[in-house]
């Protein structure tokens, strides 16, 4: 049986998955990040390596008839960094002589193109990510690829996680204060960081081990104190999904033919909160009136769309 790899490579974990020719997904696994702007790239590539063979390890009967893998791969921008990370897995299928013939084509794309092919079946459309960060994606039919957002916690990341719960940690020191009213926020983040008053935030959250991770995780939280109707948490909530539908529109602007296309909304914030989802939809549809926005639950994991990928490339014999 012939076999295809897809890879999901984030900065935070890494799905991996094979799937058979017919599109059965064999194996799934998860390992940790292969970013290579997350973490040195030395430990991206060995980790990438690591998943790989454990991959294989849990169908080793069939790793041989790998005919394909595709790799989406978060932060991956640049023709080099897609080269250096191609040269990688083909030295690794080299040695560990996991094909039984020359070649086994690696792909290296963008985390957008696996999002897409998961959802749709094709790689063309606009895809917005809300999840630890946020990010838009466009891709034309003949292949142009776009981009807006994606620049980082520090320069950007309107509409993520992150910046939902920087802001709900401050929406809850201003209510502390008295420049807010009183939120329902205060004693879910007591709960959750074991506090015994909110004055001990300043303490918590300015420790080494409190990063953009913790502070993502925050917007949790504030769904929750929004969906019981804390008024605080809930604009903020819209600011922030409004925000996203600027960067969208502008993205959209770019190319005549985004103006009419599928519109693939992917990650935590989409799924988690559907103010954000149902906020977003309403302001970019006030921008486009004749999009066509997409929100799959059932959706593959982009690391099975991935595995798609690879089949479709290698049944059309497209190269790197």
């Amino acid at each position: 049986m012939r076999v295809y790899v897809g890879v999901d490579g984030g900065g935070t974990n890494t799905d991996a998955a094979i799937i058979s020719e017919f599109g059965e997904i064999l194996a799934r696994l998860r390992g940790g990040p292969t970013n290579p702007h997350s973490v040195p790239p030395e430990q991206a590539l060995s980790e990438l390596q690591r998943v790989l063979e454990q991959l294989f390890n849990l169908v080793s009967d069939l790793s041989t008839n790998c005919e394909g893998i595709c790799l989406g791969m978060s932060g991956v921008d640049t023709i080099q960094e897609r080269q250096l990370i191609a040269d990688a897995v083909n030295n690794y299928m080299k040695n560990s002589n996991r094909h039984k013939s020359d070649a086994c084509p690696v792909w290296v794309v963008s985390e957008g193109e696996i999002a897409l092919m998961a959802s749709l079946g094709h790689t063309h459309g606009v895809l917005c990510i809300s999840g630890t960060g946020s990010i838009v994606y466009g891709f034309t039919l003949e292949g142009e690829r776009y981009r807006a957002g994606g620049w980082g916690h520090l320069l950007g990341d309107e509409g993520s996680g992150y910046r939902i719960g920087q802001r709900a940690l401050q929406v809850v020191m201003q209510s502390y204060d008295g420049v807010l009213p009183p939120t329902g926020l205060t004693p879910l983040l007591i709960k959750k960081l074991n506090l015994r008053e909110i004055s001990e935030l300043k303490a918590r959250v300015y420790q080494s081990d409190w990063g953009k991770t913790e502070t993502a995780s925050i917007a949790r939280l504030a769904i929750e104190a929004a969906e019981s109707g804390d008024e605080a948490t809930r604009a903020l909530i819209i600011e922030e999904a409004g925000q996203l539908a600027i960067t969208a529109k502008a993205l959209i602007a770019r190319h005549p033919e985004f103006a009419t296309t599928q519109i693939v909304l992917s990650g935590s914030l989409f799924r988690y909160a559907a103010l954000f989802r149902n906020t977003f939809i309403q302001k970019l549809s006030g921008y486009y009136k004749e999009l066509d926005f997409v929100y799959r639950e059932d959706a593959p994991a982009p690391a099975v769309g991935a595995a798609q990928l690879a089949r479709r490339r290698c049944s059309l014999k497209e190269s790197f």
